[in-house]
């Protein structure tokens, strides 16, 4: 277990090594450690605890061991961080990477919690579930759990995005980029953060969202979720 005091290196250290033979990196180990760029972790490590890497804003490229078997909570505000390799047999809390704004895709086989389902995550693109018997899914980039749409990537690009057939509820990120939507007849509710270029929200036979030279017209299906 790495439990020897790291943190008087906090404001010098550039780059980690961590021994093979280590097997957990503790919780707040190398919180702030805002000089890090690279960490190199050891095939023998199996568990990396919550909030073990916040905070690590100049961390950019992150590989994680075959032996970890979850993640969660471990690399959020990682302003810097671009690029997430992770193993097959990871199981991944959505919420591990909240607020890493740098963060251009995540590819994963296993999600088994989607607490806070990657909030300002402003250069995200695409998100893939890799496994098909994993109980969410990915399309298009988009990630769904069960019959809800839970994250719209903030930097996917298309103007244009229409909702699987099945879905009943939706969780929409703010996004520079989509300018309609469209959605099923049945959908019951629509959490909206603020989209500046969103123009409208339509299923096949009723108008959910309208905005027409700033005057918004919006069906009560639809909750913004923030103020602009």
């Amino acid at each position: 277990i790495l439990s020897h005091d790291v943190n008087k290196f906090c404001d010098k250290c550039v780059r980690v090594e961590v021994k093979e033979g280590i097997e957990c990196i503790q919780f707040h180990s190398f919180i702030g450690f805002k000089s890090m760029r690279e960490i190199i972790l050891p095939n023998s490590l199996n568990n990396i605890q919550k909030e073990s890497f916040i905070y690590c804003t100049s961390l950019d490229n992150l590989v994680i061991p075959p032996k970890v078997r979850c993640l969660v909570g471990s690399f959020q505000f990682c302003d810097n961080l671009k690029n997430v390799i992770l193993p097959d047999s990871i199981g991944l809390d959505m919420g591990t990477f909240d607020h890493c704004k740098s963060l251009n895709s995540l590819s994963f086989n296993n999600l088994f919690a989607t607490s806070n389902s990657l909030h300002d995550c402003y250069s995200l693109e695409s998100i893939e579930v890799r496994d098909s018997t994993c109980w969410c899914k990915s399309s298009d980039g988009v990630l769904y759990c069960g019959d809800r749409l839970i994250v719209y990537p903030q930097a996917k690009k298309d103007k244009c995005y229409r909702v699987l057939n099945y879905v009943r509820e939706i969780i929409f990120f703010s996004n520079p980029f989509i300018e309609e939507l469209y959605v099923p007849d049945h959908i019951w509710k629509i959490y909206l953060d603020p989209c500046e270029n969103l123009k409208l929200i339509r299923s096949e036979n009723k108008i959910f969202y309208e905005n027409i030279n700033g005057i918004v017209k919006m069906d009560s299906t639809v909750i913004h979720l923030r103020a602009r």
